[in-house]
């Protein structure tokens, strides 16, 4: 929903907004024809000398796209698992270290609403630094489907084609704007995470 834009030249436009059924249906049909499944090849017998390659074909993300449209629905699903390692390690690590470095140790010294606010908004940005690279690849792969809509666009190719455009630079388009989402729901979350247990006690 959030890539979906009206054409200034679509007359009709103004009256299709984008809506999550509409987004859903859309990636659920991208590129598939009848004719493409109809061209499949058969599974070889297990004697056959070809059957470990097609089998592996078969079970490619290509494939499996084109057998079951809800496979579309996983697409940059690798990107996102790994990307979170080091986002959540990077943000607890720096929240950890800020209140070793920056508050005393003494059982009279207790953290104030303030610092965990800040201590959060700057884990947060430390981590959303670290991780972007793999939001951006992530961002790619998921909207592939709408320059390559019969297959899976792979890692390699994800990050290749991001480099040729830009080089590093191209891993951190849009970074400011990702603070701006990350680093207040970060500051939030410890410091309600916090304000939690200290009402609790823990």
């Amino acid at each position: 929903m959030a890539f979906q834009t009206r054409s200034p030249d679509d007359k009709s436009s103004h009256r299709l907004r984008p809506s999550f059924t509409r987004a859903m249906t859309q990636i659920y049909h991208e590129g598939v024809s009848p004719a493409s499944s109809a061209t499949t090849p058969p599974l070889p017998p297990p004697s056959s000398p070809s059957s470990l390659p097609h089998l592996r074909s078969l079970i490619s993300p290509g494939h499996l796209i084109t057998r079951s449209p809800l496979f579309k629905f996983y697409r940059g699903f690798s990107v996102t698992t790994i990307g979170m390692i080091p986002y959540a390690g990077t943000s607890f690590l720096a929240w950890d270290f800020l209140r070793a470095q920056f508050l005393s140790s003494t059982p009279n010294s207790r953290p104030t609403p303030i610092a965990d606010l800040c201590f959060g908004a700057l884990s947060g940005a430390i981590a959303q630094t670290v991780s972007y690279p793999f939001e951006v690849v992530r961002r790619r792969m998921q909207v592939g489907g709408l320059t390559k809509p019969d297959r899976w666009l792979r890692w390699d190719e994800t990050v290749k084609a991001v480099w040729a455009a830009r080089g590093w630079r191209g891993f951190f388009v849009g970074l400011s704007v990702g603070y701006l989402k990350i680093v207040p729901m970060t500051a939030v979350s410890f410091t309600v995470w916090q304000g939690g247990k200290r009402a609790l006690g823990v």
